[in-house]
């Protein structure tokens, strides 16, 4: 009897549907994520600011990486926003 496994890609779209559907789970992620961005931030402006301004093709890739990783957040933000405007329409209509 074989077995089927699920494939990674089949567990990142079930976790990622899991974590956007619900609002708790988005705001705890929002958090956390925001909390992450805030260390790269101290890390590239403090401990690793002499090893970054030593090349500018890191200091790039550091703070590209760093603005790009932010402004992900900023979307996932925007989507919660956009899910809770929805939730609260839809719970006004049933009313």
């Amino acid at each position: 009897m074989s077995e089927k496994r699920a494939s990674w890609a089949t567990v990142c779209v079930g976790l990622a549907r899991m974590i956007l559907h619900s609002r708790e789970m988005r705001r705890k992620m929002l958090f956390q994520l925001v909390i992450v961005l805030l260390v790269l931030v101290v890390l590239g402006a403090w401990p690793l600011a002499t090893w970054l301004s030593g090349s500018v093709w890191l200091f790039l890739l550091w703070w590209g990486a760093s603005m790009f990783y932010g402004l992900m957040i900023v979307l996932l933000a925007i989507y919660d926003m956009a899910a809770v405007v929805k939730e609260e329409r839809k719970k006004h209509r049933e009313e």
